[in-house]
């Protein structure tokens, strides 16, 4: 008797088993099936990351309407989200999940995502006066989450330093190319030395400026000893160089 009902209590647990391992690959399979937020919010970031112009680890993404979880059919089933509005990932636009049934798109779930990047701007560090000399000890570099980036901005100091500023400004403004001009080192009328360089050779001699230059540029000179016209290149103020090869 105890043999007995020893061998049904095996056969019972053997078939207890087959059902809970069968049970628990149909629970894998359902869960393989199913598309929640979270595997959503990862392609789409996945997405962002690879085909955004901006730095890696500079971009932070919002989820603005969500969808619930997606159940697919049995198949040859595949998934992927693909950006539906600006192709400049920055602010408010728009991806979509696209299903696919043996390579063939059956549906499609849009998503409204916010973008945002972190920008980096040059702001003043003190009270800086209209047509002040900006230098380095001037300005900065802050950061700050953006949606949009401003037209005009600047990110580098390289890009204002050693330029006039064309308006008063407070600490920590930001200061943007329209606020800025290139300095006139050469004005128009005006006289200016000319250098003349070839080799060892070094002439210097008088001329006058036909046009306005910056430190860099090139102007037109007329030399007042032979009265001809040359171009000759801003090295500082109101002096220019002429480099013969």
């Amino acid at each position: 008797m105890l043999k007995r009902v020893t061998g049904k209590l095996i056969i019972l647990s053997i078939v207890c088993g087959i059902i809970i391992c069968l049970g628990a690959r149909n629970l894998m399979a359902a869960e393989n099936l199913v598309i929640d937020q979270e595997k959503i919010n990862k392609a789409i970031g996945l997405h962002i990351e690879k085909n955004m112009p901006w730095p890696q680890g500079s971009m932070r993404f919002e989820i603005l309407s969500h969808l619930p979880e997606i159940a697919l059919p049995k198949g040859n089933v595949s998934w992927r989200v693909e950006l539906k509005g600006n192709d400049n990932y920055l602010g408010d636009t728009y991806f979509v999940v696209k299903l696919y049934n043996k390579g063939i798109l059956f549906k499609e779930e849009s998503i409204r995502v916010r973008i945002e990047i972190l920008h980096e701007f040059v702001v003043s560090i003190k009270n800086l006066g209209r047509d002040s000399i900006i230098s380095a000890n001037d300005v900065s570099v802050q950061k700050k989450w953006l949606r949009s980036i401003p037209l005009n901005s600047l990110s580098n100091v390289d890009e204002v330093v050693g330029k006039s500023l064309l308006v008063s400004i407070r600490p920590n403004t930001e200061i943007s190319r329209n606020m800025i001009k290139e300095v006139t080192a050469v004005k128009r009328g005006k006289m200016v030395q000319i250098v003349l360089e070839s080799g060892a050779m070094n002439i210097t001699t008088m001329g006058l400026s036909e046009e306005d230059g910056a430190e860099g540029s090139f102007v037109k000179v007329r030399n007042i000893t032979s009265n001809k016209l040359i171009y000759a290149r801003v090295v500082g103020e109101s002096k220019v160089r002429v480099d013969f090869k």
